[in-house]
């Protein structure tokens, strides 16, 4: 049976982020250094770069969990009870907001235009359309990524460092993770390079402050994967997808609007208390499901 060391190990964890990385940087620069990206056969290997974290991910979980940890885990990547209604309404809520006062200051005060919002124009004149783009969303990115960042590596990061340093943590490696997109024509990440160096860099503390949105999600439906991946889902959806094509200007409006809106989230989990028991509490159940196998194990035994 699996014992504790195999089945929390730190080296498992650090091994999931040293495949993932390199799997998707390796996979996002061929373009890149064979000089095909824009072609078929180049934008195929940058996205198959793209599916690493929930993969890799997955692969762990099935080769170092025990059967009761499987269970738990695919529980909570689609358990609709377990996510609720409140807080898929509060992410919705939240990113509405974050977009109109974005689109507020990037027209009116930095004259930026008004988006394109392509979809939006598709879905008004074919309802039907809401579908291949909410496929999109989910795709691009909870389906590549959250089998892998919430799923495997968020809860050995808060068992091992509580929930500031591996909010801290994981967005930034979320962030670099990205690296490949700033060489990629096509990306929203080139497209800050092409713009400002510091803009591109700000993409990353925005990935990280956004990190942290995620996992107080994550903590408030009692550890659900599937709400996580729905917060990344609709900040994609409703901050970018939905007003592309838009310009540069827009984007960093919207972003710093984000950046503003994450760090107010940062700013009450120091301030709640109740928030605080939620993450002791949550912490405390991780830990408990870490030792069970050897529990188990030591029971069987005698």
């Amino acid at each position: 049976m699996m014992n504790q060391k195999s089945y929390n190990s730190t080296k498992n964890l650090i091994l999931f982020f040293a495949v993932t990385l390199s799997w998707t940087w390796l996979a996002g620069f061929i373009p890149v250094w064979t000089g095909i990206t824009g072609t078929p056969l180049g934008t195929f290997i940058f996205y198959f770069g793209g599916g690493a974290p929930s993969v890799v991910g997955l692969f762990m979980v099935f080769l170092t969990y025990p059967s009761p940890a499987r269970q738990d885990y695919f529980s909570r990547c689609f358990s609709v009870k377990r996510m609720g209604i409140k807080w898929p309404l509060w992410t919705v809520a939240f990113f509405m907001a974050i977009t109109l006062i974005g689109l507020w200051a990037g027209i009116y005060l930095f004259n930026s235009e008004m988006p394109g919002a392509d979809y939006i124009h598709a879905i008004i004149q074919a309802p039907y359309m809401i579908f291949p783009v909410l496929l999109i969303s989910i795709v691009s990115g909870p389906l590549n990524e959250e089998f892998g960042w919430r799923g495997y590596a968020l809860d050995k990061l808060l068992a091992r460092f509580g929930f500031y340093k591996a909010s801290l943590m994981l967005g930034f490696i979320w962030g670099i993770w990205h690296l490949a997109w700033y060489f990629t024509p096509g990306q929203a990440q080139y497209n800050l390079l092409q713009s400002s160096v510091f803009e591109a860099a700000v993409y990353i503390p925005s990935v990280i402050v956004l990190n942290f949105v995620v996992t107080f999600v994550y903590i408030k439906t009692k550890r659900s994967i599937l709400a996580g991946a729905l917060v990344h889902m609709l900040g994609n959806l409703i901050n970018s997808q939905l007003l592309s094509p838009y310009s540069v200007e827009t984007g960093m409006a919207i972003r710093y609007v984000k950046i503003l809106f994450c760090c107010m989230v940062i700013i009450y989990t120091f301030v709640s208390s109740k928030f605080k028991n939620e993450v002791d509490t949550q912490i405390k159940n991780i830990q408990f499901r870490d030792v069970e196998p050897d529990i188990k194990e030591s029971a069987g035994s005698r």
